[in-house]
């Protein structure tokens, strides 16, 4: 894998706002929590373990700080803090979980939520489980659900917040060997739509949150641990099979989604609600 770039320096646009990321371990959860914390916003990371935990708590909260603030003589503000929580994807209580330490940890304030954290896993058709199908579900629709749903019912979710979903390339490009995995993206697009319709001020009961955008970006072939540990059989046929129609035709990194994810976040995307923005290198071209 390509190393990480060094996070550069930036505005501090989101200073004292809060983000929720899920699967902020690792890979593409990370570069989103990289690029909103050198941003001065404050990061509540969900991970599946202690050793993730540390991971973020600790180790991401270290690399922050001396490579965005140290290493420029810019002072870390005294409002951004880094947090690490285990909430799994596929517990009935990580929703409540994370809410609960939003109550705890950060004056029941979110600014933010991306989810990141997804179950990727193939399954073939025609031998399919109902457990395989639920388990699916589960992590990719229903727990990205109710992770909202608690943070509407709390009115944790600030004026003009942001939503956004972490879809697919499979959306649109399909394999028969992940039907799920591609319908459960499908899904969350569509989540998104109704989200923005909900939140964005038309509606009385979600006032409170007025000017909230939620939109799904579409990842391409990314260069993950995810993608690598497949093996190098494997990895070669996802070349030769999103190579030819990118228009950059190169693996992404997860710091090029967390770009996009990182502009969608900010003041200059607050007209961009309900929409399907792609992070491939023009393997997805939507409009």
């Amino acid at each position: 894998m390509s190393a990480p770039t060094t996070p550069r320096v930036r505005e501090l646009d989101l200073l004292n706002k809060v983000a929720v990321i899920s699967g902020a371990s690792r890979g593409i959860g990370r570069a989103i929590a990289v690029n909103l914390a050198s941003r001065g916003c404050s990061i509540l990371g969900t991970c599946t373990s202690d050793t993730s935990v540390t991971s973020i708590s600790s180790t991401l909260n270290e690399e922050i700080t001396s490579s965005v603030f140290t290493t420029t003589s810019r002072n870390r503000p005294a409002s951004l803090r880094i947090k690490g929580l285990v909430a799994d994807i596929f517990s009935p209580t990580c929703a409540a979980t994370i809410a609960d330490e939003i109550d705890a940890s950060f004056n029941g304030r979110v600014d933010i939520l991306v989810n990141s954290a997804c179950d990727p896993m193939p399954g073939t058709i025609g031998a399919l489980t109902p457990d395989e199908i639920q388990h699916s579900l589960l992590g990719n629709i229903q727990t990205p659900v109710l992770i909202v749903e608690e943070f509407v019912r709390r009115r944790a979710f600030q004026p003009d917040s942001r939503i956004i979903y972490l879809s697919s390339i499979r959306s649109r490009q399909p394999w028969s060997g992940q039907l799920m995995y591609a319908a459960g993206k499908s899904a969350g697009e569509s989540l998104c739509r109704t989200w923005a319709q909900a939140f964005g001020g038309r509606e009385e009961q979600y006032a409170f949150m007025a000017g909230t955008t939620a939109n799904a970006v579409t990842v391409g072939l990314t260069e993950t641990e995810a993608v690598v540990n497949c093996g190098p059989e494997m990895v070669q046929q996802f070349q030769d099979e999103f190579f030819p129609t990118q228009s950059i035709p190169r693996f992404g990194q997860p710091e090029d989604v967390a770009n996009v994810v990182g502009l969608l976040c900010g003041e200059d995307a607050k007209w961009i609600t309900g929409c399907v923005v792609s992070a491939s290198g023009g393997g997805i071209k939507i409009g």
